[in-house]
């Protein structure tokens, strides 16, 4: 079996098989490639480095070649031999991607993809394929055989009785090749189905953390409040809200959570709505940056990037202590007019 580089490589063989199963008529082996291109496309993503799951990968792909190549050099008299085999991998797969559009997080991902069995499964399927192709060189090799011998027995007193059973075989062969290509027809509909639906449903997990597209859009559960950040300065604190160190996906945040009060509550999501909609596009480097959003009703906040540390150097009791003298505070307007002006042109 060929070795790839990385899981660039292995992605571009898969792609390359696709590409082929356009041009060939067994359309079973095209649905399986395409299926393996998305799998791969979601292990690239998870992925730390370019060697990370690169095993894997190779695995998967080496398995799609081994039955796309098996099914050629064979030709169309294989077909049925090798399509059970061909469309039981199909639905792996497709089982596969369902488990890892289960996991929202690339370290889930990971996880199911270096399970054991995983790599366990793949490798079975690849025993199945060399196991199936010698078995069809036995069976094609006895099968010739007895036909030779038989032809030998015969070939002076029978000629005529075997010329009309190579007739009537040939009228076989064509009838059965005819009902393989339309099983074939059929089964290439259902998968292209197949594949539509998986994509849509790759679609839907690929959006479904983000925010209108711009910042990740995060569920309570995946943020974890640590101490409150108290502000020495009367200027920095609000009635509205309260902000917290935090942890998300083991990165130090500043998390805003607005308080929602039970008669209020429609207030306070309006506030927080616009609060999003005034700073979702909103990039300067002396304003602090927007990560996410929580929009849950009982727990809306606003994430930020950054530590408390680092965005305590844009606030105003930090740029003007108390006590400060006029070019102190010349020097605070000029600051102030610069970052307005940055913002107007933007």
């Amino acid at each position: 079996m060929p070795r790839y580089l990385d899981l660039e490589s292995c992605l571009q063989a898969a792609r390359l098989t696709a590409a082929a199963g356009e041009m060939a008529p067994f359309p079973f082996v095209k649905g399986v490639a395409q299926c393996v291109v998305v799998v791969l496309e979601i292990i690239q993503k998870a992925a730390n480095n370019r060697n990370d799951l690169r095993d894997l990968a190779e695995s998967i792909v080496n398995t799609l070649v081994a039955v796309r190549d098996a099914v050629i050099e064979h030709g169309p008299t294989s077909t049925s031999h090798f399509q059970n085999i061909c469309v039981e991998f199909q639905d792996y797969m497709t089982e596969l991607l369902s488990k890892l559009n289960n996991e929202r997080r690339s370290r889930g991902i990971r996880r199911v993809l270096k399970a054991k069995k995983i790599s366990d499964d793949i490798s079975a399927y690849r025993q199945r394929v060399q196991a199936a192709k010698e078995d069809f060189l036995i069976r094609t090799t006895t099968t010739t055989q007895f036909v030779l011998s038989d032809v030998q027995d015969q070939v002076t007193t029978r000629f005529s009785a075997l010329a009309g059973a190579v007739e009537a075989s040939e009228r076989n062969v064509t009838s059965v090749i005819k009902d393989n290509i339309e099983e074939i027809r059929t089964s290439g509909v259902l998968q292209s189905e197949t594949m539509e639906k998986l994509q849509m449903t790759l679609r839907d997990f690929q959006q479904r953390d983000f925010y209108k597209g711009v910042v990740r859009d995060l569920i309570p559960g995946d943020i974890y409040l640590k101490a409150p950040i108290k502000y020495a300065s009367v200027y920095s604190g609000s009635d509205d809200y309260d902000e917290y160190h935090a942890i998300i996906d083991d990165r130090p945040k500043i998390v805003r959570v607005f308080r929602v009060k039970a008669d209020q509550k429609e207030r306070v999501m309006q506030q927080f709505q616009k609060e999003v909609d005034r700073r979702l596009y909103l990039r300067h480097p002396n304003i602090t940056q927007l990560f996410g959003v929580c929009t849950s009703p009982s727990f809306p906040a606003l994430i930020f990037h950054g530590s408390a540390n680092e965005r305590r150097l844009y606030h105003f009791e930090n740029i003007m202590p108390r006590g400060s003298s006029t070019r102190d505070a010349r020097d605070t307007l000029h600051f102030c007019v610069q970052v307005y002006n940055d913002l107007k042109t933007k």
